[in-house]
């Protein structure tokens, strides 16, 4: 009688594991970790270039709007319908144009800085993305090739046990 609480194993009914499982398992994770730090990196390039652009349109917008006035000021002072009060509130709006167009500058400078800088993280991001995929890659590759080591040792068992089960069957005598 056998314990029905008793297992019994055979080699052919267990399965080995591959034994770089948890490797795998941790450089798919780092990939992804990696492929998902690239998206965040190329959205923050994507803000920054369209901050960049807000800020050169803005500063065209200024500098459009300055031209404008200066030329509109110059028209009035050629025909003489300008006082001396007009010409100083003019200079005063020159100076504060002045202001106004450094720091327009300045802010698109920033906003190239921080385009560049975000382009910069962005191809570090896809460059460590890609030896994260290559390490991936390495242990995949391995695990190929362990299966199919594995798969061709189950088949020269089978092929063995068959052979085993042909050699020891009883042979037929004469013609039937």
């Amino acid at each position: 009688m056998v314990a029905s609480n008793v297992a019994r194993y055979s080699s052919s009914v267990v399965t080995r594991k591959y034994p770089l499982d948890p490797l795998k398992r941790v450089r798919a994770e780092k990939v992804d970790q990696r492929a998902r730090a690239l998206s965040e990196a190329l959205g923050e390039v994507e803000r920054a270039r369209m901050e960049r652009e807000r800020c050169e349109l803005a500063k065209k917008e200024l500098e459009r709007s300055l031209s404008e006035v200066a030329r509109s000021e110059s028209e009035k002072l050629e025909r003489g319908e300008l006082l001396v009060a007009d010409l100083a509130r003019g200079a005063a709006f020159g100076v504060a144009g002045e202001m106004k167009r450094a720091v327009h500058e300045k802010a698109v400078e920033q906003a190239k800085s921080s385009h560049a800088k975000a382009t910069t993280r962005a191809e570090e991001s896809r460059q460590v993305l890609a030896s994260a995929r290559a390490d991936a890659e390495v242990v995949e590759k391995h695990h190929q090739k362990w299966q199919k080591a594995k798969d061709a040792e189950a088949i020269a068992k089978d092929e063995e046990n068959a052979e085993e089960a042909y050699l020891a069957r009883p042979r037929e005598r004469g013609g039937r």
